[in-house]
């Protein structure tokens, strides 16, 4: 998942977490030192995940703020 989220493929980080998440919600991990290992490495991946998407969302936003402005800016042109 960190992997597809690195390299912006959205739509496989969206199909990747909809495999993961039965696993992770059916509760199946059993208490060892290898499943609370397996849960820490799960949570840090899922906070560096975290952190690409807000990236990638505040990228998304300026680019659509900075277009918004280009249009405005066309059609405040155009109607002279």
């Amino acid at each position: 998942m960190h992997a597809a989220a690195s390299e912006s493929e959205w739509d496989q980080l969206a199909a990747l977490e909809a495999e993961r998440e039965p696993v992770i919600r059916s509760g199946s991990m059993r208490d060892t030192p290898e499943s609370l290992e397996s849960l820490k490495a799960i949570m840090l991946t899922d906070g560096l995940i975290k952190d690409l998407v807000s990236a990638a969302r505040d990228e998304a936003a300026a680019a659509w703020d900075a277009s918004r402005r280009v249009r405005r800016a066309v059609a405040a042109y155009s109607s002279f």
